[in-house]
């Protein structure tokens, strides 16, 4: 019975998975301005799979409980603001919740399958779907602001080999970011 309480979410985790969750988006509003070019567009999901890795294993690694992840997604999800992006996301986080609870929570290699899944389902809401599948929609929503002709342009790149190369992309960024962020919870926060 004790062992079940101690492995329930407290408020101070909750807390704390929400505080570091918005670490990421911050980090993703912030860079949000490299939406700039098609090329920038399309390899910003490359240049968020090797920064966020950090967040997400400092999270696995210091909240070992279930629903952790889950509820990172879920903030992630809802601030990202877009459909398929939200649903991917989440998707996401239960699917590395469910590789923690078969692997065991804390688990670098759960952790590390985990992120290249969120990081690669994320790719696909926040680039491939709305740039490949639904970009006149998106472009005719931006011609107020002028990005319709960049939206367009990395849309007919994302339609060729190019979604391909941003997934593989995606996948290695991933990997790599997992090591960073497994390399900075080993040095800094091992107690």
């Amino acid at each position: 019975m004790e062992t079940v309480n101690r492995n329930k979410l407290k408020i101070k985790d909750i807390i704390t998975v929400v505080l570091l969750a918005l670490i990421n988006v911050v980090l993703f509003f912030a860079s949000s301005l490299l939406y700039a070019t098609p090329i920038t567009i399309i390899l910003m999901p490359v240049f968020f799979a090797l920064l966020e890795g950090i967040v997400y294993f400092i999270i696995g690694t210091k909240v070992k409980k279930p629903g952790a992840i889950l509820i990172y997604s879920i903030v992630r999800a809802i601030l990202g603001g877009y459909l398929p992006y939200i649903i991917l996301f989440i998707l996401s986080g239960a699917i590395t919740e469910l590789l923690l609870w078969k692997i065991g929570y804390g688990s670098a290699k759960a952790l590390t399958i985990g992120y290249i899944i969120n990081q690669v389902l994320a790719a696909f809401g926040s680039t491939i779907i709305p740039y490949a599948i639904a970009a006149s929609a998106m472009a005719d929503q931006a011609v107020t602001d002028g990005r319709q002709d960049t939206i367009l342009d990395a849309s007919k790149l994302l339609q060729s080999w190019v979604s391909v190369a941003l997934v593989i992309g995606v996948i290695v960024a991933a990997l790599i970011g997992a090591l960073i962020g497994k390399r900075i919870v080993k040095k800094h926060l091992t107690v």
